[in-house]
């Protein structure tokens, strides 16, 4: 995680607790100080906090580095046959914006493995003949082990947006990170 390593260096008595996000009680725990800052879709921020779009997300298809089949591109009818990992943060899920995408074209794809996070998903890709896709941000940070390509159907990406609540807007050390988040985030673009 990159941004983590950033605010180390900058901040080095910063302590930082990554954990994942849980929409039903995300402002809760926010209210009693137990969580300071999130990363969240708009669509599930809840409305009470306060929120700063921090980037869009495009989907790119990954696959190991020497995989039998893949090699620098992609084409649909590929794509549909070869074994796929999808993410379902939830845990379980198998289908997701993929397969409506491929649904509207009359096609469907094999889902073989549901993880519960994208870099699960590019350290299981990165080790087996699965191809999954993943947001390009996070992809590219292991372009060491994968082969990052453009997918073979648009399939809509998604906003990030950064969530507050009032009680620590106006705090110097939270707004410094808020501040040096989004302006990470416009370099990494």
């Amino acid at each position: 995680m990159p941004l983590t390593f950033v605010l180390r260096k900058e901040a080095p008595k910063l302590r930082i607790g990554w954990r994942n996000i849980d929409g039903r009680t995300i402002a809760e725990q926010m209210e009693k100080g137990a969580v300071d800052i999130g990363f969240i879709t708009p669509e599930t921020a809840p409305n009470n906090l306060r929120a700063q779009k921090i980037y869009d997300e495009e989907y790119v298809c990954i696959a190991r580095r020497g995989h039998p089949i893949v090699k620098r591109s992609i084409d649909l009818p590929t794509f549909c046959s070869l074994d796929h990992l999808i993410v379902s943060p939830r845990g379980g899920g198998f289908t997701g914006a993929t397969d409506t995408a491929l649904e509207a074209l009359g096609l469907q794809r094999r889902v073989v493995l549901s993880v519960p996070s994208f870099h699960l998903a590019l350290e299981v890709v990165a080790n087996c003949d699965l191809i999954a896709l993943a947001p390009g941000r996070i992809a590219r940070g292991r372009s060491d082990a994968l082969q990052i390509l453009s997918p073979p159907l648009r399939v809509p990406g998604f906003t990030i947006v950064m969530i507050w609540h009032d009680r620590t807007t106006d705090d110097p050390a939270l707004r410094w990170v808020r501040e040096r988040v989004i302006s990470f985030a416009r370099q990494a673009a």
